[in-house]
């Protein structure tokens, strides 16, 4: 009997070591220079983090889930292994000033990575460490929009 599913294309398993390595990717970025603050906010110990920095295990899943509220894209690197990604489903409209203000920021380090006429993979990195949490906020106004599109063809 074949096994069906209503994916659009099927989510591979990873092996655990896979699964370590990408957690520990994705923490070391969010948590770099700031992890006594990470480790208050997941809630967990400064040894529990360590340990999930050096691949020698990984957390409970409820401790991997709180490192979402230090950081949003905290799992990135981890679910992309799967294939899928994390996306608000709410906007928080206070917060598009703040949103305004990043791209802003944005837009001048893009300009000054290409003052020489390329952009570097010191660049890169720091490019996308800025793009990440814009990006989230991007895309919880755009669910916010379709919300509404939906609500005026509904209603």
């Amino acid at each position: 009997m074949t096994h069906r599913t209503n994916h659009v294309r099927a989510i591979r398993r990873n092996s655990k070591s896979d699964v370590q390595g990408k957690l520990a990717a994705g923490w070391a970025r969010v948590s770099a220079g700031k992890k006594g603050a990470f480790v208050d906010t997941i809630d967990s110990s400064m040894a529990t983090v360590n340990r999930a920095l050096t691949g020698d295990s990984l957390p409970e899943l409820h401790t991997a889930l709180n490192s979402l509220a230090f950081d949003p894209t905290a799992l990135d690197e981890v679910l992309a292994l799967y294939g899928v990604a994390l996306k608000p489903l709410t906007s928080e409209p206070a917060n598009d000033l703040a949103t305004i203000s990043r791209l802003s920021n944005l837009a001048g380090q893009f300009a000054e990575a290409l003052s020489d006429g390329h952009r570097d993979h010191r660049e890169t990195c720091q490019l996308a460490d800025t793009i990440r949490p814009i990006m989230a906020a991007l895309t919880a106004i755009c669910l916010e929009a379709d919300q509404i599109k939906g609500a005026a063809c509904n209603g």
